[in-house]
C-alpha cells in the first residue's frame, strides 16, 4: 500500500492557475480549471505516494475513481476534451 500525502495550495497566478505543493515529498503541480483543465507536474516528489488535496472544504483525491459513470457524464467530459476511457484520439 502506498503512502498518502496531502497537497496544499500555495499560490494563484493572475490567470487563475493554482500552484500546489506536497510538504512531505516536495511534489509541485500547477492546476488550471475550467474551461481549459490542465495539470502540470513541476517536481515529481514521491511517485509512489497517493497525493490528494482540496480547497474550500472539498477534497480532490488522485487515487481511485468511481467506475459507475453514466453515459451522459462521459459525453460531457468528451465535449470538454476529456476521454474517460483513455482511448487515443
Amino acid at each position: 500500500m502506498s503512502a498518502t500525502h496531502e497537497m496544499v495550495m500555495v499560490g494563484v497566478s493572475d490567470s487563475g492557475t493554482e500552484e500546489w505543493l506536497c510538504p512531505e515529498c516536495g511534489r509541485r503541480t500547477l492546476m488550471r480549471w475550467q474551461p481549459d483543465y490542465e495539470k502540470v507536474v513541476l517536481d515529481v516528489g514521491d511517485e509512489l505516494a497517493t497525493h490528494f488535496g482540496g480547497r474550500g472544504g472539498a477534497r480532490i483525491p488522485t487515487g481511485k475513481v468511481n467506475p459507475e459513470i453514466q453515459e451522459r457524464d462521459v459525453e460531457w467530459l468528451r465535449r470538454h476534451g476529456i476521454d474517460w476511457y483513455g482511448q487515443p484520439s
